[in-house]
Parts: structure tokens; C-alpha cells; sequence
């Protein structure tokens, strides 16, 4: 028979098991909510890989250890999506087709909506307009409050910069130099606070680390052969304006002086087979090598006398600054911001770009005495050292992103 008193316990009992379950669905309601605030997504459209890529990896990895949750939206099949796996990064697959294909449109505006990202930072061209035009109109339409940071890592400006795409469509743009902010604000209607530098951060203990690792099999044969130096390393993309053309001509001219040259150009990309032919009708196979992507690239360079960026248009370049790190010598253009990474005559030599009248005299003079000195360029190169370390360090590339990645107010749109 039931009494009151069993009747009272078993209400009280209840009670307490009903504002149990209540402070577990607050407590994981509260842990969603503190998920979803610290994702981040980095979007890339280009379905190779080379400085930028790679820096947005860095940038990913640096923030995941900060305890932010960051997602990799990219091609399928890209180049990046197979690195962001190997670093232990999640990613996710947009066509990012143009900047209104709509299954792309339909797809990022479901991934924002899920993971509710404090942050969407953009890097090419494609992903970074549709990314920005579908976060607006989410947000518009009352969809996506509070709406995420917009952040454009642009490191190349093709043509005039256009004032509506700075100021409105993202809330901060970072450039990798000085003088690509340079080039942005030549648009007087640009918004300056808009602008920001953000130097590249680098891991130059993990470079020094890859440094050690070996290289594919035919390339290493070619680096132990005694009878072919010296070895000029180039790292960059196949684009007509990374200048590998210009080194086939500038490697011709070294010749007479250094008969055993060997010319490593390592990547991928649009001119390679253009750069195959040229290096048949020159005549050079015995001195060229293009190995193709090398990841990590550290190993070529630690082994190179000399480490090349002849640009035509370069907004800051990389390779020079991690051979730098390494304590190779290295030439490179006066375009864009190569000048910010290299004092010349002073922590390595800074020649015209191959578009400019006397270039090639200009690169052959300076490979030459780089060359021909090699213990002046190796000095040259440890006092370039010390300067990258301290304007590259990993950390203030990491510290000046998140301070840009604020929790967004209700009000944003």
C-alpha cells in the first residue's frame, strides 16, 4: 500500500531527475555553442599547390592548436585536400566552379549553416566571391546570425583594385607585403583601414627538420654527381610569370663560365610544357631538371648553392625566404616584395626583373659572383637568416589572424 510519504519521495525523486536532465541539455547545448564558435573555415579554389596553399595549411594548423576547429573547403581531387588529410585537418568538398555556380552556392551555404564558423578566410578567386556573396545573403535573409568574419588573404591583384570588393564584401583584407597594399591603394576609394600586412609565418624548425629528408631517387643522383655543379634551385609554380623561361636564358649565358651548371626547377603548373620545349631547342637537357612538385622542397634547396626568384610580379614569394632559413644565398627580381625579404649586396642580391632593360646581365653578374664566392655568399646568407626569423616567425602570422577572428555581433551584416 502506497503512503504519502512513499508518494512524496518518489515526486521529489522525479524532481531532481527532470532538473538533472535539464542542466545536461544546458551544459550540451552550452558545449554545441562553444563548438560551433570556434570553427573556422579556410577556403582554396585552385586545385594545385604552392606558397599560398601551403601558407593557409600553416595558418590552419596554428589555429587548431590554439583550440579553434578549422575546415578546409577546397576542390575535389585538389592537391591541398590530400595535404590538409595528411596534417590531420577536416576537410570539405566545394566544386567552386565561378563565384554564383549554384550546387556550389547551395553546398557552402549548408556547411556554414552546420558548423557555424566564427571565421570564413578566403584565398583564390572563385571561393572567395561566392563565399562572401552567399555569407551576405544568408545573413540578409536572417539565416546566419551572428554572421561570420570575412577575411580575404589577397596576394596578387590583377589590374585595378576595385573599391566595392574591399570595402563591402569583406570585413578585412591581409597582404603578404607592403607593396601589394601598395598596389591596392593606388585606388584612392579603397578603404585603407580595410588593408592590412600580414607577413607569411613560417616554420623554419620544421623546414630545417624536412631539410634532412631525402629526395626522389633520379634527382638525388643528379645532386651527387661531383662533375655537375653548381646547382641554381628554383621553387615556384609554372606561370609565365615566375620566369623560368628567363633562367633558361641566364643559365645559357652562365655556361662558358660554369660549364658543369646544373638548373633544378621544381613545381608544377600551366608552362611546364612550354618550358620543356624551350629547354630542347636550347640545347640545355644536360643542365636542366624539372623534377616536379617536391613536397617538402626544403631538400633541394638545403643542397642548392644558390636559390633563384626571377618574378616578373611577385607580392612577397616564399622560396627565398625559406632558403634564407636554411642559410642559402639567394637572387631575386625587384618586383613586388622581394625587396622586403632581401637586402641587397647585404643578405643576398636583389637584380631587375626580366622585363627590365639590362636583366640578364644584371642576374648573370650576380649568379656569377654567388658562384664564384661562395663562402662571401654563404656569410651574406647567415646574417639573411637572422633577419627572416625574426620579420617570419610563425607566430606573429598566427597572433595578427586571430585577432581579426571576433566573435560576430547579431547586428553585423
Amino acid at each position: 500500500m502506497r503512503t504519502w510519504r512513499h508518494i512524496k519521495l518518489r515526486t521529489k525523486s522525479a524532481s531532481a531527475l527532470i532538473k538533472h536532465k535539464a542542466n545536461i541539455d544546458r551544459d550540451f547545448n552550452q558545449f554545441c555553442c562553444l563548438n560551433q564558435m570556434t570553427s573556422i573555415f579556410f577556403s582554396e579554389s585552385s586545385k594545385n599547390i604552392g606558397g599560398q596553399e601551403l601558407q593557409l595549411l600553416e595558418q590552419a594548423v596554428g589555429l587548431k592548436a590554439k583550440g579553434y576547429t578549422p575546415y578546409i573547403l577546397c576542390r575535389p581531387g585538389s592537391r591541398i585536400s590530400q595535404e590538409a588529410y595528411k596534417l590531420g585537418l577536416n576537410v570539405e568538398f566545394v566544386a567552386f566552379r565561378n563565384a554564383i555556380h549554384p550546387p556550389s552556392v547551395l553546398r557552402f551555404a549548408n556547411l556554414v549553416r552546420q558548423h557555424r564558423p566564427v571565421a570564413v578566410v578566403c584565398h583564390s578567386g572563385h571561393d572567395a566571391n561566392l563565399c562572401s556573396i552567399t555569407v551576405h545573403a544568408l545573413a540578409k535573409l536572417g539565416l546566419l546570425k551572428p554572421r561570420p568574419t570575412l577575411i580575404r588573404m589577397r596576394t596578387y591583384q590583377p589590374g585595378p583594385a576595385k573599391a566595392f570588393t574591399y570595402n563591402q564584401m569583406f570585413d578585412q583584407t591581409f597582404t603578404p607585403s607592403q607593396a601589394l597594399k601598395d598596389q591596392l591603394l593606388q585606388n584612392g576609394s579603397v578603404l585603407p583601414e580595410k588593408i592590412s600586412v600580414l607577413y607569411p609565418g613560417i616554420d623554419f624548425e620544421s623546414i630545417t627538420a624536412a631539410a634532412a629528408l631525402g629526395l626522389p631517387a633520379e634527382l638525388d643522383a643528379r645532386l651527387n654527381d661531383l662533375q655537375q655543379r653548381p646547382v641554381i634551385a628554383h621553387a615556384a609554380m609554372f606561370r609565365v610569370e615566375k620566369g623560368h623561361s628567363f633562367m633558361l636564358q641566364v643559365v645559357k649565358a652562365l655556361l662558358p663560365q660554369f660549364p658543369n651548371l646544373l638548373y633544378v626547377a621544381a613545381g608544377e603548373g600551366e608552362t611546364r610544357h612550354a618550358i620543356e620545349t624551350e629547354v630542347q631547342r636550347l640545347g640545355l637537357s644536360k643542365h636542366v631538371v624539372l623534377p616536379g612538385m617536391l613536397n617538402p622542397v626544403a631538400p633541394l634547396i638545403k643542397r642548392a648553392d644558390v636559390l633563384v626568384m626571377p618574378s616578373s610580379y611577385e607580392p612577397l614569394g616564399m622560396s627565398q625566404i625559406e632558403a634564407l632559413g636554411l642559410g642559402v644565398p639567394v637572387v631575386v627580381s625587384n618586383v613586388g616584395g622581394l625587396p622586403e625579404t632581401v637586402q641587397s649586396g647585404v643578405t643576398g642580391y636583389v637584380c631587375p626583373a626580366p622585363h627590365a632593360p639590362g636583366a640578364l646581365a644584371a642576374w648573370v653578374q650576380a649568379l656569377g659572383a654567388v658562384l664564384a664566392e661562395p663562402h662571401k655568399a654563404r656569410d651574406m646568407a647567415a646574417l639573411g637568416r637572422q633577419a627572416v626569423l625574426a620579420q617570419f616567425g610563425k607566430q606573429s602570422n598566427i597572433d595578427g589572424l586571430v585577432g581579426n577572428i571576433q566573435t560576430p555581433r547579431l547586428g553585423r551584416s
